[in-house]
C-alpha cells in the first residue's frame, strides 16, 4: 500500500516539478451524487443469494497539473480520491485513491505512456492495491479518422485473497469516427485480455469489445455505450465439472449539464448482465447515479 500511495505522491510531485521546464497548469474538481444499484448482498457474509436494492452517496475530489515541455510534448500529473456510502447494506462502504503521470505528444503521431496506481479501502481496510503501465500510440488518419493501440501490464494485490493476486496483459485497438471533433463521435474497440493468478482457479483469457456514441444535443453532452466481454477461465472447478465460462454485458448511457461558473448536472443510467456456468456470477444489475460537479 506504502508503494501505491508514494507513486500517487510522486505523479503529481513530478508534474509539479514541470513548472521550471514550461507554463504548468492547474486544475481541480468535486463531485457529489446519489447511487442507486438493484442487487446488492444485505451483508457479504450472507450465503443464501438473497439479494436487495440499495441507495447510496459517492464524493470525490481530483487535482491535476499539467506542463508543457515543449510545442509537442505535455507531461501530465493526477491524483483522484472517492468515497462511496451505503444505505441500509453492510460491508460495501468504500474509499479509492488513485494517481497517475502521463507523458504524451501532440500531433499526426502521438506516442503516450502512463503510470497508474490505486488503492482501494473496503470498511476502512485495506482490500486491493493496483499498478499499470500502459504505453500506447495514436495516429490521426484525416480529419474524420482517429487510431490508437494501447497496452496495459497490470499487478493486483488483494489484502484478504492472496489466491487472486494477478498480472494481466490487456491488448486493445480503438479507432474514432469524428464527426465533428470530440462533440460528437463514435469509437469502436476491440481487444484481448489475459489474466494469470496465483491460484489458476483465477486465471483467464478473454476478449473484451466496446462502441461508444457521444453527441452535443444543444448544451448538453450525452453518450451511450455497450461493452462486451468474453472469459474463459483456465482450470475445471470441482463444483462444476468445467472450466467457468462467462459472458459480461454492460450497458450504460450519461449526459452532463453545464450550468455555468464551473458547475455541471450529471447522470448515469446503466444495466449489467453477467451470465456465468457459476451461479454466484449469474446475475443481472440495474445502476443509476445522478449528481453534481464543479471543476476549477
Amino acid at each position: 500500500m506504502k508503494r501505491i500511495c508514494s507513486c500517487c505522491r510522486a505523479a503529481t510531485l513530478l508534474a509539479a516539478f514541470s513548472v521550471s521546464v514550461a507554463q504548468a497548469d492547474f486544475k481541480a474538481g468535486v463531485a457529489a451524487s446519489s447511487q442507486y444499484d438493484s442487487n446488492v448482498l444485505p451483508d457479504p457474509e450472507l450465503v443464501d443469494g438473497r439479494v436487495s436494492a440499495a441507495w447510496g452517496q459517492k464524493y470525490s475530489a481530483y487535482m491535476a497539473l499539467s506542463a508543457d515541455i515543449d510545442k509537442r510534448w505535455q507531461l501530465v500529473g493526477r491524483y483522484d480520491l472517492s468515497r462511496s456510502v451505503w444505505n441500509d447494506v453492510s460491508g460495501y462502504d468504500s474509499r479509492i485513491q488513485s494517481g497517475y503521470l502521463r507523458l504524451s505528444r501532440r500531433g499526426i503521431w502521438s506516442p503516450e505512456v502512463v503510470l497508474l496506481g490505486a488503492d482501494a479501502h473496503v470498511e476502512g481496510r485495506d482490500f486491493m492495491q493496483l499498478r499499470r503501465i500502459s504505453p500506447a500510440l495514436g495516429y490521426l488518419l484525416s480529419k474524420r479518422w482517429y487510431l490508437r493501440t494501447q497496452l496495459d501490464l497490470s499487478d493486483k494485490h488483494f489484502q484478504d485473497y492472496a489466491e487472486r493476486d494477478s498480472r494481466q496483459l490487456h491488448g486493445r485497438l480503438l479507432a474514432f469516427w469524428l464527426l465533428d471533433g470530440t462533440r460528437r463521435y463514435l469509437s469502436v474497440q476491440g481487444g484481448l485480455k489475459q489474466e494469470n493468478a496465483d491460484d489458476d482457479l483465477y486465471s483467464y483469457q478473454a476478449w473484451v469489445g466496446r462502441i461508444k456514441w457521444k453527441q452535443r444535443l444543444v448544451v448538453m453532452d450525452s453518450w451511450f455505450s455497450v461493452k462486451a466481454e468474453r472469459r474463459m477461465y483456465d482450470t475445471v472447478r470441482l463444483s462444476l465439472g468445467e472450466e467457468r465460462q462467462d459472458m459480461r454485458w454492460r450497458l450504460a448511457s450519461g449526459l452532463s449539464w453545464p450550468l455555468g461558473a464551473g458547475i455541471e448536472m450529471t447522470g448515469e443510467v446503466g444495466r449489467d448482465m453477467y451470465h456465468s456456468n457459476l451461479d454466484v456470477a449469474d446475475y443481472a444489475q440495474n445502476r443509476l447515479e445522478v449528481g453534481i460537479r464543479w471543476d476549477y
